[in-house]
């Protein structure tokens, strides 16, 4: 949230009133990024295929923006054929880096073209610091699928005519201590390979013995169309 007030000092995004999410979940993130950075979006489109996630989708929406019309989607967003008329915004939140790289450019490409208005903006959210000691996405790359870095992310979205406007740091601990079954199988869901818990929870011991770490990054960057 503190950087999010830094993003609306720096960001104008005022003449915004419709925005798509791309594999929002819960979608507590861009729903916060709208009703601080772009206040005036009336509509969402949300593309997210787990039909749980969508319906506390809607429930967080309804409660923290009640005056924007949600339209929810539940879909992979790689299949679906796009909004019926292009948006202003897009919010591209943890999506990228579970893209092959050819996958990924096409997708950007699709969306460049296809989804987004001349001079509309594309704001992606992403690990970044991947290959720094300690940090949090290490256990990825332990278990066998390493997240795409962020500077590959960031070729792709540039090399297909995007311009970046802004780019923001926000560094968090991450807290791996105790992990419940549930935190678990977040990571198992996200591996490439069949890993048992007992696997998740001694890669956790091993990269992070003090259960606790502070390297953990993400880079907010706020990209525009020009054509």
């Amino acid at each position: 949230m503190s950087t999010l007030s830094k993003v609306a000092s720096q960001v104008h995004l005022d003449s915004v009133s419709s925005c798509l999410a791309v594999g929002p979940g819960e979608g507590l993130m861009e729903i916060r990024f709208i009703a601080k950075c772009a206040g005036n979006v009336n509509k969402l489109i949300a593309v997210e295929q787990d039909h749980e996630s969508v319906q506390r989708l809607s429930d967080h929406l309804e409660k923290i923006l009640p005056n924007v019309q949600g339209v929810m989607i539940e879909s992979d967003f790689d299949s679906w054929k796009g909004p019926v008329d292009p948006v202003e915004l897009v919010l591209l939140f943890h999506t990228l880096y579970y893209h092959r790289p050819d996958e990924r450019k096409q997708f950007l490409q699709k969306l460049h073209d296809r989804w987004l208005v001349s001079g509309g903006f594309v704001v992606v959210l992403t690990v970044s610091h991947s290959k720094s000691p300690g940090n949090s996405s290490e256990i990825f790359e332990r278990l066998g699928s390493p997240i795409a870095a962020w500077e590959d992310i960031e070729a792709d979205v540039l090399e297909v005519g995007l311009i970046k406007q802004h780019e923001f740091e926000i560094q968090f601990k991450r807290d791996f201590s105790n992990p419940d079954e549930s935190y678990l199988r977040f990571f198992q869901s996200h591996v490439e390979q069949p890993v048992t818990l007992d696997d998740i929870r001694a890669a956790i011991n091993e990269l992070y013995p003090t259960g606790i770490t502070d390297q953990c990054f993400n880079a907010l960057a706020v990209f525009q169309k020009t054509r």
